[in-house]
């Protein structure tokens, strides 16, 4: 078995080298063949600027989107790793490494004041769009929030203004703002509570804390969907969308995604609202989440995008290529780090702890990839193949220096 500690500092050492730009941003590809950000040649056979799908945004080039698509996430993943990494070792070094991730994640919040304070936008290039998203957001205020304890009084200030103006911006708007080609989207409203409960903790401002509990309020009607969304389709509490009845099957997907986020949402309520009724509900949803994480996991560590679970039999299997994505990505270490997260109200899951041990083992640089399996896309989308991944990358480390710190490791 690997020695884990000489393979993160190797991680770390590839991250400072070829993923950060120049203003301390975490790149969220690399070309996997180069070891530097994507020329506009990798994206030759992509065909007609068409839609973000095809990583069009108005005004800014392919390579530009490839680059900074998810820097937000990136650069607060790798922040909260090395906060963790600072914990354990009390470095000076480390932690001016997460100085640099802090400020650069502030870079992106001064950018955003061309539309609005508290606008945290997506950087295409470096520079301001009217683009954002929630979870670009999310992982920023987790990140600064996680930061704060070992900031300057000056830099406490800093985020003692930014998540407050961060988590109004959506609350002003009651959670509408556009997405790509979706113009005022109603973005799902389970996301905000953190949003409300971080900013009350660095406000003190009751509208805040007024508006987690009244997100709270609906939690029977729409939060067991997204905790446990394959649970609830399959007890027909949730209705099946066009694919699934085509396929007589329920889909599981992006799973990545989904566990990460949830798992940051969870842990956080449940260390800082423990006495909270829901308290129960959310411990069981670690569970529930973990529960459908480890049916995407492939045998080396990976992760299937797409499977199916038919409706009769709960038959567990991939599906043929089509219009969805279809693929193996190399996300699994984003499953690590959520899992890990999970054995902090776990920690004698043994199920959970050998997964963790696995992809950590399995998992190096190489295979910190974005989409693979090219012949599963159409000619114009397999560009996507042909990144290295900045979220799975950062998340390796966060998963172990936050073990190291749980003593998992």
């Amino acid at each position: 078995m690997m020695n884990l500690r000489d393979k993160a500092l190797r991680i770390e050492q590839f991250i400072d080298e070829h993923f950060v730009d120049d203003d301390g941003l975490v790149y969220t590809f690399l070309d996997k063949t180069t070891k530097v950000p994507p020329e506009e040649q990798l994206f030759a056979d992509a065909g007609e600027r068409q839609c973000m799908a095809d990583f069009s945004v108005p005004g800014f080039t392919r390579r530009d989107v490839a680059m900074y698509e998810n820097c937000g996430m990136t650069t607060g993943a790798y922040l909260i790793a090395l906060m963790y990494r600072y914990k354990v070792e009390k470095k000076t070094k480390t932690l001016d490494k997460a100085r640099r991730c802090y400020n650069a994640l502030k870079h992106i919040f001064e950018l955003g004041k061309e539309l609005e304070t508290g606008f945290f936008p997506k950087t295409y290039g470096g520079r301001f769009s009217d683009e954002t998203s929630t979870d670009q957001c999310l992982y920023a205020i987790y990140s600064m929030n996680a930061f704060y304890e070992f900031a300057s009084p000056e830099e406490k200030k800093e985020i003692d203004y930014m998540i407050p103006a961060i988590a109004d911006f959506w609350r002003k708007r009651k959670y509408i703002y556009n997405y790509w080609e979706q113009k005022n989207m109603q973005w799902p409203v389970f996301r905000f509570p953190i949003f409300m409960l971080l900013a009350y903790r660095h406000s003190g401002d009751k509208k805040f804390k007024d508006e987690y509990e009244r997100l709270l309020s609906d939690w029977d009607v729409n939060y067991p969907h997204q905790f446990n969304l394959l649970g609830n389709k399959q007890r027909g509490l949730v209705k099946p969308n066009e694919y699934e009845k085509k396929y007589n099957a329920w889909i599981v997907s992006s799973m990545p995604d989904y566990f990460t986020m949830r798992m940051i949402e969870l842990e956080y309520y449940l260390s800082n609202d423990p006495e909270n009724s829901l308290a129960p509900h959310w411990k069981q949803s670690v569970i529930d989440m973990w529960e459908q994480a480890k049916l995407v996991l492939t045998p080396d560590g990976k992760v299937y995008q797409m499977l199916l679970v038919d409706m009769e039999t709960s038959r567990i299997y991939r599906p043929d290529p089509c219009e969805l994505r279809t693929s193996i990505i190399g996300w699994g270490t984003m499953i690590a780090r959520a899992a890990v997260q999970a054995m902090g109200f776990y920690p004698a899951n043994s199920e959970i702890n050998k997964t963790i041990l696995n992809i950590m083992n399995d998992i190096d640089i190489e295979d910190m990839t974005y989409f693979e399996e090219p012949e599963r896309f159409p000619a114009n989308k397999r560009f996507q193949t042909r990144f290295l991944s900045g979220d799975a990358i950062t998340n390796w480390l966060w998963a172990y220096w936050q073990g190291i710190a749980q003593n998992i490791f």
